[in-house]
């Protein structure tokens, strides 16, 4: 990137003046038509970014792979498309924990989900977050408005996981301070305080939502910034601030995107934090060019991530497609029943895992679930679907299904 950090440019000069032309150089940016005021004043600087030539090319990078990557989920059946979005929730809420060096495992979040009870904080711990995460590919879905509704959706998120100390103890945030450390040492931020000077930066977050004069994908970019740097809570802000910038960036990018963020922040941290530290080192005097930067960038690695495993899972649905009638008539399977095994090789390409419960097959084969349940005892007769759990009943292939449909060496999509 030839445009440059102000701090890198202040290192470079030998000028004896050089503090002066670095405040010059920033009022020149800050100023430039095409840079945008936050409106939050920091200890370094009124919060702006630049616009320079760079960050269109990578702007425009990413919305032309967002179409990429929309044409490929929308020729891919609505099974498929369920399957896939369930799978990448799992994925996002373990890659968001991971950030926070909270251990979980997507069997653990599918439990969650499944369960019939929230009562067990085990099941309450993720369930919460992996609703929120299925949303988004829901129409309905709105955008916080106020900053109650912040609060309401920190109080889903963390939902029977805090002890008495770390819950907000303010009006509607924290009331003390709380330090932001790298490795559990290290301060590198301290989030603001009192609570009116979060409530203001989190309302000018919500602000900076809805304008209409900055890109959509900038306004969603910065409003992460803003809550990350307002911390408004002693614990969880940053798998709030991950799902909010989730929900954000689904304004203007596809739910396959959006959901295989955490994934590319948990494997590019040290980017994930630069983005950070930029904004906080005082000689770039609060621009946040670099921040966004980086933060597309991210962005991008996980578009790219998606459509290549979009394109591999479609070319073997392909060729699993073709083996259907096959198999269909050489086991003598009625039609709902090759149905069932259509939508757990489904299941099995796209999803986390390839297994449904007889809710879900009931659901997508449009039967009962007493039919279903004969049809799968037909079907497990055959040798051709395995009852993987009992409570609640998950079906998943044999590998002699699978064989015959010529899954052999087909990964499962997105890992265990």
């Amino acid at each position: 990137m030839d445009y440059q950090e102000l701090s890198k440019t202040f290192y470079k000069s030998s000028s004896a003046d050089r503090f002066a032309e670095l405040d010059e150089q920033a009022r020149y940016r800050r100023t430039m038509p095409s840079s945008f005021d936050l409106g939050l004043e920091t200890p370094n600087g009124a919060l702006f970014i630049a616009m320079p030539r760079e960050l269109f090319v990578l702007y425009e990078q990413i919305l032309r792979t967002e179409r990429k990557v929309s044409s490929l989920m929308r020729s891919i059946p609505p099974i498929a498309q369920t399957a896939l979005v369930r799978g990448l929730v799992f994925d996002e809420v373990v890659n968001s924990n991971a950030i926070e060096e909270i251990h979980s495992t997507r069997a653990q979040v599918k439990e969650a989900l499944d369960a019939r009870s929230t009562q067990d904080s085990e099941f309450r711990r993720f369930r919460e977050l992996a609703q929120l995460y299925l949303e988004l590919g829901k129409a309905e879905h709105e955008m916080p408005q106020t900053v109650q509704e912040i609060r309401a959706i920190y109080d889903k998120i963390m939902d029977g996981e805090l002890p008495d100390s770390k819950l907000p103890d303010g009006d509607i945030f924290r009331a003390d301070g709380v330090d932001v450390t790298a490795g559990g040492v290290k301060v590198v931020h301290r989030g603001l305080e009192p609570e009116s000077k979060i409530v203001e930066a989190i309302e000018i977050m919500l602000q900076t939502m809805r304008r209409d004069d900055m890109p959509e994908m900038i306004s969603a970019l910065a409003s992460h910034y803003l809550f990350e740097y307002a911390h408004p809570f002693y614990d969880g802000n940053g798998r709030t601030g991950r799902y909010l910038l989730a929900l954000f960036l689904s304004e203007t990018l596809s739910v396959p995107t959006v959901l295989s963020l955490s994934r590319a922040i948990a494997e590019n941290r040290s980017v994930y934090y630069r983005a950070f530290a930029s904004v906080e080192n005082a000689l770039n005097r609060a621009e946040m060019t670099f921040f966004v930067s980086d933060m597309l960038t991210l962005v991008r690695i996980a578009q790219v991530s998606i459509l290549e495993r979009l394109l591999k899972s479609k070319e073997a649905f392909r060729a699993i497609e073709k083996q259907m009638d096959n198999l269909v008539q050489d086991q003598g399977l009625s039609d709902k029943e090759g149905s069932i095994v259509f939508v757990l090789a489904q299941f099995e390409l796209f999803g986390m895992y390839g297994t449904a419960t007889i809710d879900e097959l009931a659901w997508n084969v449009k039967l009962g679930k007493q039919m279903t349940r004969k049809h799968l005892a037909s079907l497990e007769a055959a040798e051709l679907v395995w009852k993987v759990k009992a409570r609640p009943a998950e079906f998943a292939l044999t590998d002699h299904a699978r064989y015959l449909l010529g899954m052999d060496g087909v990964p499962v999509s997105g890992g265990a």
